[in-house]
């Protein structure tokens, strides 16, 4: 196994090192500084021509259908709101016709229970005169049978 301090000697006298290419001399750092600045160039490029195709693809763009569809989708959504504005009057005449009913429906019961309330406090008074008239006949008639009693002369 070669010597840790070896090892590193060889990696740091890499920036010393030259290399030749042809009949230029190149070291590796200004080889790693080259394809850096190639890797620039060539994204950039790249990036340019992808925005180019983008600002093409917008420029290609039909405004005229774009704008003819909107103005349908405007139109349909107007027609919707039309509409829906009508089922919220007919909804609202429906709740008014149901509160009517539901007032007459109540006014009708209150009439009915009026008129039972009346037939009842109209038998209560006839069963209290009737009451009455027991008490006083009951009376009447334990005065006539001790008045019968009483008399000498109904034996």
């Amino acid at each position: 196994m070669a010597d840790l301090g070896e090892k590193i000697a060889q990696v740091e006298g890499l920036v010393d090192k030259r290399l030749k290419i042809g009949s230029l001399r190149f070291t590796y750092t200004s080889l790693v500084g080259a394809f850096a600045l190639i890797g620039t160039i060539v994204g950039s490029l790249y990036g340019g021509f992808l925005m180019y195709q983008k600002v093409e693809g917008i420029a290609n763009l039909d405004l005229g259908a774009i704008s003819s569809q909107m103005a349908k989708t405007s139109s349909e959504v107007l027609r919707i709101e039309e509409h829906a504005n009508a089922i919220k009057i007919e909804l609202k005449k429906d709740m008014t016709d149901l509160r009517n009913s539901q007032w007459n429906l109540e006014s009708k019961v209150d009439g009915k229970l009026q008129s039972v309330d009346t037939k009842l406090t109209n038998y209560d008074t006839k069963l209290d005169r009737f009451e009455i008239k027991v008490e006083k006949t009951k009376t009447d008639m334990e005065k006539r049978i001790q008045e019968s009693l009483d008399n000498p002369l109904a034996n």
